[in-house]
């Protein structure tokens, strides 16, 4: 006869213990949790942000310019012109990227302090020696790669110069265009990075390893892409290359400087710089491009990124980071790639 289990272990007790175990783990909401309640009330906090920001900037342009007999209409008209055109970098563009990054960083400051019970700096902000040589290693990592992409396309006749910058602008409206491209693409790798490499990819590996963590974030960065111009299954495969390119770079260093410098020079390489349509907006370029390359090869309207070119690049600098990391054997003094490195040191 089967003896009867004590009543420790048959009781209402146990039950209730077993269903919050589905929920938290060493007193606090579990990762995926985590992770699934930070990516929906993100998202909602940062649509009701720019509403915010697109209805404060229209009622104070209105008060503005109503005096030279502007409707709302027309304000919104112009408003609306402003923000979708990126390759200006105007006041109205900074302003909406400028107050998305804080919105973003706000959001991921109060999960990481209320929920992850972890401080913001953990996430890979540390700010300990070597951190701006990092960001400038990745800057310049992704340069020489655009460079190299951009040579090959030339080569292959994939893509022609029409013309240049700098055949109708002053030497310095281009070097302010860059700078403006620079500081611009800074902010969007700062808010991207510490969403999907900082929050999303940190908190994954915590439960489910750092490999599995690195799919599933690099899969929620290509879905981000989705509602872009041009953008559909290739452009999802190249976002979702970029993103386990810039998860090495996170592992390369156990912080988010490399990878932060490696997003915002692929962006600015990609647009301001050379010419290209950066996941399908126009930010301008030193080059006017003639992209007569098919669409697999060039991307298409969504830019290079969609491509088989930079792509293939993308998985070139994977295995050089992956290579490097063997050759200064790191797997010997840090955690194996199968073990989470989410849990820096403070």
């Amino acid at each position: 006869m089967m003896e009867r289990p004590p009543e420790s272990l048959s009781g209402s007790v146990t039950q209730d213990r077993g269903w919050k175990a589905w929920f938290v783990r060493d007193g606090r909401l579990r990762s995926g949790w985590r992770v699934v309640s930070y990516m929906i009330l993100a998202r909602i906090l940062q649509i009701i942000g720019a509403i915010v920001f697109g209805l404060a900037v229209g009622v104070i342009l209105f008060v503005a310019w109503s005096g030279a007999g502007w409707t709302p209409e027309q304000v919104l008209e112009r408003l609306i012109g402003e923000l979708s055109t990126v390759a200006a970098f105007s006041p109205f563009v900074f302003g909406l990227r400028l107050w998305e990054t804080a919105i973003l960083l706000v959001i991921v400051f109060g999960f990481r302090r209320l929920l992850d019970r972890r401080s913001f700096r953990s996430l890979g902000f540390q700010l300990s020696c070597g951190w701006w040589r990092e960001a400038l290693a990745g800057f310049a990592f992704v340069i020489v790669a655009w460079g190299a992409i951009f040579v090959l396309s030339l080569v292959s006749g994939a893509v022609a110069i029409d013309g240049f910058a700098w055949e109708g602008e002053g030497g310095l409206a281009i070097l302010g265009v860059l700078a403006n491209g620079l500081l611009f693409n800074v902010l969007v790798g700062i808010a991207e990075e510490t969403d999907a490499r900082g929050y999303i990819l940190q908190n994954l590996a915590e439960g489910i390893r750092f490999v599995p963590a690195v799919i599933v974030s690099s899969a929620y960065f290509g879905a981000l892409h989705l509602l872009n111009p041009g953008a559909g299954m290739l452009s999802t495969v190249g976002i979702f290359c970029a993103g386990v390119l810039l998860a090495m770079g996170y592992y390369v260093t156990r912080r988010l400087w490399f990878s932060i410098g490696m997003h915002a020079a692929w962006n600015f390489a990609e647009g301001p710089l050379f010419g290209f349509p950066v996941s399908g907006l126009d930010m301008g370029g030193l080059f006017r491009l003639n992209i007569t390359g098919p669409d697999w090869l060039m991307g298409g309207e969504f830019g290079p990124e969609a491509g088989a070119l930079a792509m293939a690049t993308e998985i070139a600098m994977i295995v050089a980071l992956w290579a490097w990391i063997r050759r200064s054997r790191l797997g010997a003094t840090q955690p194996t790639i199968n073990r989470s490195p989410a849990d820096n040191p403070e």
